[in-house]
């Protein structure tokens, strides 16, 4: 892809080309410094939406991962409604002790409801009451540990944690940065797609069409004019994004780097073997 001017000015990183001299590397020096202070609590606030606030938000992203991993293991060994009971517990205190706003958590998982309200009906007629609500309560509780887990960290510091955590793989050959780089790219271009969407969706409403009116098929009809703009729309950004990155030299080096200067501390390996040997001790609750 030939990289032009109108294209690195496409990115919005380049609204002027300042001439280079000595006080403008400390100008500049002196700018970083400044939005560096602030860019911690700026990327947890786009990060991470349910607004998390507590001292788990600290914590290193690879313990959040794996212990998220050995929750939800231990969900499916948990076989009574008991230990299921208490992992309910231990996620409330977890979210609790993070400061994440419980009613905000409940609203941000409506999306799986309908879903666990078919698999509770089905598993109850198929197999009982019992089974049913054990299948329901897994699910359930496994999507709001990974709204948790959105709401701890921020997408920058996931993709940095799996890439450390996958870093033995790139060894072998495999693309772990790339794959890493693609879902930290995908994660952030959610909300942008809701952004779009709703964009497009003034826009045609502002040029008379109705999208509350009518029946089903005639709403249907009114959203189906939305796809080819908000397509348009999205590749667009994917586009400036691939100017970007390639202005940015992305892929020339063989060791990429890091802002996060964050190592694995005491408290982090504690937390982790607390958050081990709870979800142990739920999971084999008879």
């Amino acid at each position: 892809m030939p990289l032009t001017m109108g294209a690195l000015w496409d990115t919005g990183d380049m609204k002027k080309a300042p001439t280079y001299s000595a006080e403008s590397e400390k100008r500049d020096g002196a700018r970083a410094r400044a939005d560096g202070a602030e860019c911690g609590s700026g990327e947890a606030r786009h990060g991470a939406p349910i607004g998390a606030r507590g001292a788990l938000r600290g914590l290193d992203a690879r313990v959040k991962i794996a212990l998220m991993l050995a929750y939800s293991v231990a969900l499916f060994c948990a076989k009574g409604l008991a230990g299921l009971g208490v992992a309910a517990a231990l996620l409330a205190a977890v979210a609790l002790f993070g400061r994440v706003p419980l009613v905000r958590l409940l609203r941000e998982g409506a999306f799986a409801y309908l879903i666990v309200g078919f698999l509770l009906v089905y598993n109850i007629v198929a197999s009982g009451w019992l089974a049913g609500v054990a299948v329901a309560a897994r699910l359930v509780l496994l999507v709001w540990a990974s709204l948790l887990l959105m709401a701890l960290s921020t997408p920058m510091e996931l993709s940095e944690a799996l890439r450390r955590l996958l870093s033995p793989l790139g060894r072998l050959g495999l693309p772990v940065r790339d794959f890493t780089t693609s879902l930290s790219i995908a994660l952030r271009f959610m909300p942008l797609f809701a952004e779009e969407l709703g964009a497009v969706r003034a826009a045609q409403a502002s040029r008379g069409a109705a999208f509350e009116d009518g029946g089903i098929a005639r709403r249907l009809r009114a959203y189906d004019g939305l796809m080819v703009p908000l397509f348009v729309g999205l590749f667009r950004r994917a586009d400036r994004l691939a100017s970007a990155m390639e202005a940015r030299c992305y892929g020339a080096s063989g060791e990429p780097t890091s802002l996060d200067g964050r190592r694995f501390s005491f408290g982090d390996g504690a937390a982790f073997l607390v958050g081990v040997v709870a979800c142990t001790a739920f999971a084999l609750i008879p």
